[in-house]
């Protein structure tokens, strides 16, 4: 990552630069957090570095620990699944208090058809931007705010294991195929099979990065 002018420095950016090197997997769950390390990558003072990293650590995607500092949070399967249980159960609340009549179908699809002209692979952070706001542009819509930012926080908090599903070239079919369906939906003011089909997309990801780190539901 190259350094930028320092006029570009602050809190926000210290935040969206930190959690993107976390989503692309530059920072690695367990991985020690260096202030000054930071600093110095993104030519600013420890202070917007400081106030970034305690803001993720409340999120949870970041850990600390006196004498140690801040490191990337590790999950465990079972916090992954807690993990989905809680976005399933809260994304479905943002979605059936949407007026689907609202929704810009013309964005979404613009947004799905950037998705597929983008590889996971040579542009692992513009796919998941982009896949982010494609979601996100149905959940903006939602005039439950402090639930639309709790989901924020847990998508933050899986990036980098959901990074691992999209390596997968059928994964990537998958996406894209289950975005048709939500466009679909929306266009039908369905939003039974809206939240539905948004079950199916989120279960298929839960699985396969379980499956990946190892990891098994117990019966």
């Amino acid at each position: 990552m190259t350094k930028t002018a320092p006029t570009a420095t602050g809190v926000q950016r210290c935040l969206t630069e930190i959690r993107q090197m976390i989503i692309s997997g530059e920072l690695l769950p367990g991985q020690k957090v260096h202030q000054g390390e930071i600093a110095a990558l993104l030519n600013v003072s420890r202070i917007p570095v400081r106030e970034a990293l305690s803001t993720l650590q409340a999120e949870g995607v970041l850990t600390y620990k006196p004498n140690t500092g801040f490191t990337v949070a590790r999950f465990s399967g079972e916090d992954l699944s807690e993990i989905y249980l809680m976005r399933r159960l809260l994304e479905t609340e943002l979605l059936r208090s949407i007026d689907l009549s609202t929704v810009d179908i013309a964005e979404l699809e613009a947004l799905n058809a950037k998705l597929s002209t983008l590889s996971s692979a040579t542009d692992p952070d513009e796919y998941q931007e982009t896949n982010l706001a494609f979601h996100f542009r149905l959940f903006d819509h939602s005039a439950l705010k402090l639930v639309r930012q709790e989901v924020q926080r847990l998508w933050y908090m899986s990036s980098f294991y959901r990074s691992l599903y999209i390596q997968e070239a059928d994964s990537r079919l998958r996406v894209h195929s289950d975005h048709v369906q939500i466009i679909e939906a929306v266009r039908a003011n369905d939003v039974e099979k809206l939240i539905h089909i948004s079950d199916e997309h989120r279960h298929s990801t839960e699985s396969l990065v379980t499956q990946r780190i190892g990891w098994s539901r117990p019966r």
